[in-house]
């Protein structure tokens, strides 16, 4: 079926355009998509619902102005991008392994600034940390000691 699109103002052209590409990024495939894009600094996250949406934004952050990670519960996705795709089971699994390793990052720093602190009089001046940190030993340790249980 072709459309006749002569006989539409420029302005009802746009606004169909617009009906028809919040129709299709909306449209629902029955996987999810979790996109975590990466760009200038900046970090969020965007759950999708359909491949072509997610192509699309891989499109938009193509490495040039950020790059975007893709989970997703697709085992067959097609998905072109710079970034990573992986398989996961369900949004709940993926949370729960975020939750784990953004826990096991923060661990980490807590460690480095700590170490950093301590080891201060051997440091130049200009990068000497100016405050403690917030975390003793004890506290990370005690952390060290619940990352087993989440």
């Amino acid at each position: 079926m072709e459309m006749d699109f002569t006989k539409y103002s420029v302005e009802e052209l746009r606004e169909l355009q617009n009906k028809i590409g919040n129709y299709i990024h909306n449209l629902n495939d029955g996987f999810v998509y979790i996109c975590q894009v990466r760009s200038y600094g900046n970090n969020w996250k965007s759950v999708l619902t359909n491949e072509r949406a997610v192509n699309d934004l891989c499109e938009q952050y193509d490495g040039y102005d950020g790059i975007v990670d893709v989970y997703t519960t697709n085992p067959d996705a097609n998905i072109s991008n710079y970034g990573e795709v992986n398989y996961i089971k369900s949004e709940e699994e993926y949370d729960k392994w975020y939750k784990a390793s953004t826990f096991v990052i923060d661990i980490k720093n807590y460690e480095d600034r700590l170490k950093r602190w301590e080891d201060r009089e051997n440091i130049p001046f200009h990068s000497r940390p100016t405050f403690a940190p917030m975390y003793t030993q004890e506290d990370i340790d005690v952390l060290k000691s619940m990352k087993t249980n989440i």
